[in-house]
């Protein structure tokens, strides 16, 4: 139902609410729109910070340079941002859930549920958020069910015969099994105001301005009223708070407001915590971003990078300076040719290279010490792989680099505050709105697998742990030796350690473990070759080689290796003279793998000596 604001009264309407006993709990238009129009004021300032920071990271600043000059802007604001957001781990998350050794299997299936669920997402939702944080100084993901993606269970009702029924209901299941109905996105801050109490954020208002054809094709029934919705564009505003949502077109409700059933607000908020509060004052005076202290050390680099290269530009290229009467100096350099073989100069008239201008070296001096400020304010270049003066060693940058990155820690704890409050809110999605079986379908670099979680998992345990470091890959394979090394001494457990090693369940992992092992073992081999023995119908011939003495041993059975060899018709006698002349001597036959390694000695001794055979030929 399309409304305007004219045909409400005082915002109670019938058939705006679902039911009558609804009305005196659901948002009324007029309060949304006096939400809106009051927090658009008051975030106002902050909304033109946040463009500020964007002018500087696109590098839409202007720069005073003399007529004829191009500007030059420096990417120094998107790299600073750049470089930040890439040293913020977010492939790597180590998600736990907190257990007893009674459920521990539970809170591990949690535990892999959070971690596939972040890998079935095939966008870059961390990264973009990290890099909002850094620049806005908060940045807001946004959890959403997808209900068109997650099939409805088919009704008994709808089909008269019972197999075609049992039918519908197993692809049913099959598609459930397949299907992932759960998205996150992210939310510029330029687009949002929220409510700012200090206890919790209770509601949420999401901006932007929508073709207005798109919104006709959605809600044929909705018509544009202002002059603004009667353009191109129309003013889109959604109401989200912890029961209810609403969308809103010029000004009319063209959908809701309704319960949503989430069971939460689904803005979630990262903070890096940049300034001194995040709770006191104006919120253009608590988020800030990592630009924002540099904001005039960016601007003089800009203007000195201009100086520099206007000086460069116009007095690099020396020119030629042609002295004399007037008539015979323009006649002279309309004449001259400077790769030319002959010059003839009329009388009078001289040439000579015009003065060359250097660049002063205070600009250089003065870019040098601005540089080092805005390392001051933002982070060492050594992050970004620049060797610092004084230093060598490959440890001594690793070290230097390591403590660099702590400028981001405080980005990525935010991050990590953040990404544990949207996994709560993949729990409740779960209770609340699929409320039955749900699969996850995920790949790591280790393994591939596939979680199924039920309500019954869940039973209000919300409560996980995200730890998002600052680090580079080799630092993650440094922590990764670290825990071998305590596991090794017997400080830590061996689940702890492969729980640090980044392995999503350590339960399942020892389990393959044990099963490798048990397929090693001596009992599982010999039990595997009587099968095979006993199947393939070899054991009586197998047996009469293992052991030539025993009765029936002949045959097959005499080739016992490293004994006698082979008779040949008629030399049996000079056979077994032979062998027992030959005693203590080397085999042709070797016993074992360790005969194999002596015969392979003998064979490849440098020494090159005859070695005597069991046959009576000698073996160079």
């Amino acid at each position: 139902m399309v409304l305007t604001l004219d045909e409400r009264s005082n915002g109670h309407v019938p058939g705006f609410w679902e039911t009558e006993a609804e009305k005196d709990d659901a948002p009324s238009l007029d309060h949304i729109l006096s939400l809106y129009q009051d927090y658009r004021r008051y975030y106002g300032p902050f909304h033109q910070q946040c463009l500020l920071e964007e002018d500087y990271y696109r590098g839409r600043r202007n720069v005073p340079a003399p007529d004829g000059i191009d500007p030059v802007w420096p990417a120094s604001a998107a790299g600073i941002v750049n470089v930040a957001t890439d040293h913020v781990d977010v492939n790597n998350l180590s998600i736990d859930v907190p257990s007893s050794p009674r459920n521990r299997d539970r809170a591990e299936r949690l535990k892999k549920f959070y971690q596939g669920a972040w890998m079935n997402i095939k966008k870059p939702i961390l990264r973009t958020a990290v890099r909002q944080s850094f620049l806005y100084g908060i940045a807001f993901m946004k959890t959403m069910f997808a209900a068109e993606k997650w099939p409805d269970a088919p009704a008994m009702n709808e089909f008269d015969d019972p197999n075609d029924y049992k039918e519908a209901l197993s692809e049913f299941m099959d598609l459930r099994c397949i299907t992932w109905p759960i998205d996150v996105g992210v939310v510029k801050p330029t687009n949002l105001i929220w409510d700012d109490s200090k206890a919790r954020m209770k509601w949420c208002i999401e901006f932007y301005n929508r073709p207005t054809r798109d919104l006709k094709y959605r809600y044929p029934e909705w018509v544009p009223v202002s002059d603004a919705g009667q353009g191109g564009m129309t003013e889109w505003i959604e109401y989200w708070d912890e029961e209810w949502c609403c969308y809103i077109a010029d000004k009319q409700v063209v959908w809701g407001p309704f319960k949503h059933g989430y069971g939460f607000l689904p803005y979630s908020q990262i903070i890096p915590a940049n300034g001194y509060t995040f709770e006191d004052g104006a919120p253009q005076d608590r988020f800030t971003g990592i630009l924002h202290p540099a904001h005039n050390l960016l601007d003089e680099e800009a203007r000195l990078i201009t100086q520099i290269s206007a000086t460069v530009r116009t007095t690099a290229y020396r020119t030629l300076d042609f002295q004399g009467p007037r008539a015979q100096t323009e006649e002279a350099a309309d004449n001259y040719e400077l790769f030319g073989g002959k010059n003839v100069l009329p009388a009078g008239v001289t040439v000579q290279a015009s003065p060359m201008v250097n660049v002063p070296p205070d600009i250089g001096n003065q870019l040098a010490r601005v540089q080092s400020a805005i390392e001051q304010v933002t982070f060492p270049n050594v992050i970004r792989g620049v060797r610092p003066r004084g230093v060598s060693a490959g440890f001594g940058i690793s070290v230097l680099a390591g403590m660099g990155r702590l400028v981001f820690q405080g980005t990525a704890d935010g991050l990590r505050h953040s990404i544990e409050q949207v996994n709560s809110n993949f729990a409740r999605l779960v209770e609340n709105k699929v409320r039955g079986r749900i699969t996850v379908h995920a790949r790591t670099e280790v393994h591939n697998f596939d979680q199924a979680i039920t309500p019954d998992d869940i039973r209000g345990m919300y409560e996980n742990t995200v730890v998002v470091k600052a680090e580079a890959p080799e630092e993650r394979e440094r922590e990764a030796l670290l825990a071998m090394r305590l596991q090794g001494q017997g400080i830590i457990s061996v689940y702890e350690a492969m729980r640090r090693a980044g392995i999503v369940n350590p339960l399942e992992e020892m389990n393959q473990i044990r099963a490798e092992e048990l397929l090693k073992s001596p009992e599982f081999l010999m039990a595997q070759a009587a099968m095979l023995m006993q199947e393939v119908g070899l054991g009586e011939q197998l047996m009469g080689a293992a052991s030539p003495t025993l009765e029936g041993g002949g045959g097959v059975g005499s080739m016992n290796l490293g004994g006698q060899q082979l008779q040949r018709p008629g030399e049996g006698m000079l056979q077994q003279g032979r062998v027992a002349s030959m005693q203590g001597q080397p085999s042709v036959y070797p016993q074992g793998m360790g005969g194999v390694d002596s015969l392979g000695s003998i064979l490849g001794s440098p020494g090159g000596g005859a070695q005597g055979m069991p046959s009576g030929q000698t073996v160079r």
